[in-house]
């Protein structure tokens, strides 16, 4: 069995690193979008302050623009006028501490010190007393280049702040597209974990179980950002006309989340059963079926969101999958056996409700237990 698992390292090693390597480029995709306003954004700052303003070397400009974007879809607003303000605040507090008591180890200690110190009074949030600290820091660490201008790398700071926060208000962002992107995402991981299964089911293939379980543990971080992405597209529909008329939509994609971490969760205990009985070189056609159907299903719901269109076949695919779903339905299984059945019950009832349907509705579409079987078909499983 040892040598089995060492054979089996080297494939489930290229499974892992080419499933990073598939959601970075996935990231890349979703990204694009602020990986290009970056560099332009800095570009027009800084020659700005070149040409304009006549500083030679405008580094902040550069700076504030390009953190007051940053690199991932995730831009506010708000993001953008805290770290706008916070960076342009704290070249000023440096440049007046320089100015007031000159530059030297003390000095940048010092104003460190009261850097964070008014960052913390006014603003309790930790990007903006971040941005005043640093800021402070390196005017007191690295010269001020000459110029006539009084406080110009003041002047730098808040003209890329300015171009951060005018990329917010001036480009638009649909508020379903990046949460409805990453819903996908998941119900598309979530078909493939589920698919995986069957066929580690099917043939008693332990290399096929272990690899659905790895992938299955690598979906926290999709989870977490279309979460992230949901509180995003709740705050743009908070301030922006066309946002607002999203707002629906991003409640039942808010909706299909919480469901689908549930399922999810569910789904990594019931990965690491099918190890185990792999491991025996027992294999399970008919949970196969179970497991292949339920996947069927969620492939219709990741077509449904990622279009965002009606989820009805994904309702009727879902509720045939767990309709099947009967843990007595075989008098040769154990009590193994019926568990795993029980599990897959919790995913069909909360891939069914990730479809829209409330929770007595997605229990009405499994086969009825008796009251023993019942109380072990409560609830989500928490891993």
């Amino acid at each position: 069995m040892a040598e089995i698992r060492v054979g089996g390292l080297p494939r489930r090693g290229f499974d892992v690193v080419s499933h990073r390597l598939r959601l970075g480029l996935k990231r890349v995709w979703v990204n694009s979008g602020q990986l290009i306003q970056i560099p332009i954004a800095a570009t027009a700052a800084y020659t700005f302050c070149v040409y304009v303003l006549g500083h030679p070397y405008p580094f902040l400009a550069a700076v504030a623009s390009a953190v007051g974007i940053g690199p991932v879809a995730d831009r506010r607003l708000r993001r953008a006028l805290e770290i706008g303000i916070g960076a342009t605040f704290g070249v000023l507090v440096g440049e007046m501490l320089v100015n007031l008591y000159g530059s030297g180890i003390w000095q940048l200690a010092l104003t460190l010190v009261i850097g964070l110190v008014i960052g913390t009074i006014l603003n309790s949030g930790g990007i903006f007393i971040t941005q005043i600290a640093v800021q402070s820091v390196y005017v007191v660490v690295v010269p001020a280049t000459a110029t006539s201008m009084p406080f110009p790398r003041t002047l730098d700071a808040l003209t890329g702040s300015v171009c951060a926060i005018l990329l917010a208000f001036l480009i638009p962002r649909d508020a379903r597209k990046v949460p409805r992107r990453l819903a996908a995402d998941m119900l598309e991981e979530i078909d493939d974990v589920l698919t995986m299964m069957k066929r580690a089911l099917q043939d008693a293939d332990t290399s096929m179980a272990g690899s659905a379980l790895e992938r299955a543990r690598e979906t926290q971080n999709i989870i977490d950002s279309w979460g992230s992405s949901l509180r995003i597209s709740r705050e743009a529909a908070k301030i922006n006309a066309r946002a607002r008329r999203h707002a629906a939509e991003v409640t039942r994609l808010a909706r299909a989340h919480t469901f689908s971490d549930r399922a999810m969760r569910t789904m990594r205990v019931i990965a690491r059963r099918v190890v185990g009985i792999t491991e025996l070189g027992v294999d399970k056609p008919v949970i196969a079926v179970y497991v292949g159907s339920l996947a069927e299903g969620a492939k219709k719901l990741e077509i449904a969101l990622r279009r965002g269109t009606d989820r009805s076949l994904a309702e009727a695919a879902l509720s045939e999958a767990a309709g099947a779903l009967d843990p007595r339905a075989n008098s040769d299984w154990d009590i193994h056996d019926e568990s795993l059945v029980l599990l897959l019950r919790t995913v069909a009832v909360d891939l069914l409700q990730a479809a829209g349907l409330t929770r007595d509705e997605a229990q009405s579409r499994l086969p009825p237990l008796d009251d023993t079987a019942a109380e072990a078909d409560e609830g989500p499983i928490v891993e």
